[in-house]
C-alpha cells in the first residue's frame, strides 16, 4: 500500500515512438512538481493548458506540450493529479523518466497502482477496478462492450443492493434474537426465509451469465474435424485468410493441432484444424494427433465437420453445435442431399462459402452475445456468489436463529469480497498485479 506521503508518477501511454505521449503523476506533490516544471505557470484545475516543460535544476527546456491538473477527490486516483501530454519520442520520454524521478519524495509507480490508490480511495469499487482491466485487455468489440459496461459500475450496483437486502435480513434475526415474540412484527422469520429464497433464485440465474463472459474474453472454440485429405487444412486457411496450415494430397499431413485466434464480427474466436480422423492408421504419432482432435471436439462450442463423400458421415460426431460440410461439390456431378442438414461446398472455389459463413456467424453470436441483464464478468465473482447461494440454503433450512444468523453473515462476507466492502490483501495484490505501469 502507498504511503499518503508517496507521490507516484508513470508513463501512461505506451513506450516507443508516437504523436504523444502521456505522464501521469499522482499524490500531494503533483501541483508543485507542475509548478515547477511549467516555472509557476498560473494553473487552473481541471484546465488544460499549454506550456514549455523545463528542467527545474538546470532551467533547460524539456519539450513542450500540453498539461492539465485535478484537485483531490475530483480525479481517477482521488488525489491530486496531473497529466502531462508531450511530444512521443523516446528521447522526450526518457528525460521526462529522469526529471520526474529526481523530484524528492516521488517515485516510479508500481503496475496498477494508480487504479489501486482510485480503489483505496473509493473512486472505484472492485468490480469496477477489474473491468477498467478487462477494457485495457479488449481486443474485440464484445470484450470492449463487456468492460465498459461493467466499468460503469453496473455489477457493483447489483452485489452492493443484494447484500443491502441480506444485512437488513441478517438484522431482522438478530433482533428476533434480542426482542420478544410480541415486539416484533409477527411472521417475520417465515417472510425472511422468503426473502432469501428469492434472493437465491436471482443469484443462481445471475451466475449463469459466467459461460457467456468467459467465452467473450477467453474467446469461443471453433473446431474443424474430418477424415484426411477432405479439405480440412484448406478450410482453415480460408476462414484465417492466409496459408498458416500445410495443404497436400497426402494422407495424415497435419498431424497436430493448428490454431488461429481471429475476431470475427466482433467476437473472439479460436479455430483449430486438426489431424485427420484415420481410424486405420498405424503411424503412432498420426494416432497421438487423433485422440487430441477428438478431444478438442469435445470441448469445442462449435465443430465444422468436412467430409467429402456422403457414406463417410459419422452421426455419432454430429450434434446441435455442428455444421456438416459436403466439400469438392466442384468435383461431383448429381449430388442428392435431400433430407440432409448439411452445405454442399468447394472451398476450392468458394461455392456456397458464403452460406457457410452465414450460419457459422449466426452460430457463433447464438454462442456468444449476451442478453440485457447484467452479465457476471469474473470467475471469482461466480465462486463468491456459489458459496453465497450455498450459505443461504443452509441458512433457510436450519431452525435456530443463531446459526441462520451466521450463515447470512457468511454471505454477506462473500458478496462483500466481490466489491471489495470486505476484502483481503492476497485478494487485492492478484487483482492489481495484472495492470500494466501507468494504470
Amino acid at each position: 500500500m502507498v504511503s499518503k506521503k508517496d507521490t507516484i508518477f508513470a508513463l501512461s501511454s505506451a513506450y516507443g515512438k508516437a504523436g504523444v505521449s502521456v505522464f501521469r503523476i499522482s499524490g500531494p506533490a503533483s501541483l508543485s512538481i507542475l509548478s515547477k516544471l511549467t516555472k509557476g505557470k498560473k494553473i487552473t484545475p481541471n484546465k488544460m493548458f499549454y506550456s514549455g516543460f523545463y528542467n527545474p535544476k538546470s532551467g533547460e527546456i524539456l519539450d513542450t506540450g500540453m498539461a492539465v491538473f485535478f484537485k483531490s477527490p475530483a480525479s481517477y486516483t482521488g488525489e491530486d493529479t496531473v497529466e502531462l501530454f508531450t511530444h512521443g519520442s523516446i528521447a522526450i520520454v526518457d528525460v521526462m523518466y529522469d526529471v520526474l524521478g529526481s523530484f524528492k519524495g516521488v517515485r516510479l509507480a508500481e503496475p496498477g497502482e494508480f487504479t489501486k490508490q482510485a480503489f483505496l480511495n473509493g473512486r472505484l469499487d472492485l468490480t469496477q477496478v477489474e473491468a477498467v482491466a478487462d477494457l485495457i485487455e479488449a481486443q474485440t468489440e464484445s470484450q470492449r462492450k463487456l468492460a465498459l459496461k461493467n466499468a460503469n459500475g453496473e455489477e457493483a450496483k447489483l452485489y452492493s443492493s443484494w447484500r443491502e437486502k441480506l444485512v437488513k435480513i441478517l438484522a431482522w434475526y438478530e433482533a428476533s434474537i434480542d426482542f420478544s415474540d410480541d415486539e416484533m412484527p409477527e411472521d417475520i422469520i417465515l417472510k425472511s426465509d422468503k426473502l432469501l429464497s428469492d434472493l437465491i433464485i436471482e443469484m443462481k440465474k445471475h451466475i449463469e451469465t459466467e459461460a457467456v463472459a468467459t467465452r467473450i474474453k477467453n474467446g469461443l472454440n471453433v473446431v474443424i474435424i474430418g477424415k484426411p485429405n477432405v479439405g480440412k487444412s484448406s478450410l482453415f486457411n480460408k476462414i484465417i485468410g492466409e496459408n498458416k496450415a500445410i495443404v497436400s494430397s497426402i494422407a495424415g499431413t497435419t498431424r497436430d493441432v493448428i490454431d488461429a485466434s481471429l475476431d470475427i464480427n466482433g467476437f473472439k474466436i479460436n479455430l483449430s484444424d486438426t489431424a485427420g480422423l484415420n481410424e486405420k492408421t498405424k503411424d503412432k504419432i498420426e494416432k497421438k494427433g487423433i485422440l487430441k482432435a477428438n478431444k478438442i471436439a469435445k470441448l469445442a462450442d462449435i465443430k465444422i465437420y468436412v467430409v467429402d463423400n456422403l457414406k463417410s458421415i459419422d452421426k455419432k460426431k454430429i450434434d446441435a453445435d455442428t455444421i456438416l460440410i459436403l466439400n469438392k461439390i466442384d468435383k461431383k456431378k448429381n449430388v442428392s442431399i435431400d433430407g440432409l442438414n448439411i452445405i454442399p461446398m468447394s472451398v476450392k472455389s468458394g461455392e456456397n462459402f458464403e452460406k457457410f459463413w452465414k450460419i457459422l456467424t449466426k452460430k457463433i453470436k447464438e454462442k456468444m452475445v449476451f442478453s440485457n441483464d447484467i452479465t457476471m464478468s469474473q470467475q471469482r465473482y461466480k465462486v463468491a456468489l456459489s458459496n453465497c447461494v450455498e450459505e443461504l440454503s443452509q441458512a433457510i433450512k436450519t431452525e435456530a436463529i443463531d446459526l441462520k444468523v451466521e450463515h447470512i453473515r457468511i454471505a454477506v462476507a462473500e458478496i462483500g469480497a466481490i466489491t471489495g466492502q470486505v476484502y483481503f490483501n492476497e485478494l487485492l495484490d492478484e487483482i492489481f498485479s495484472h495492470f500494466c505501469l501507468g494504470k
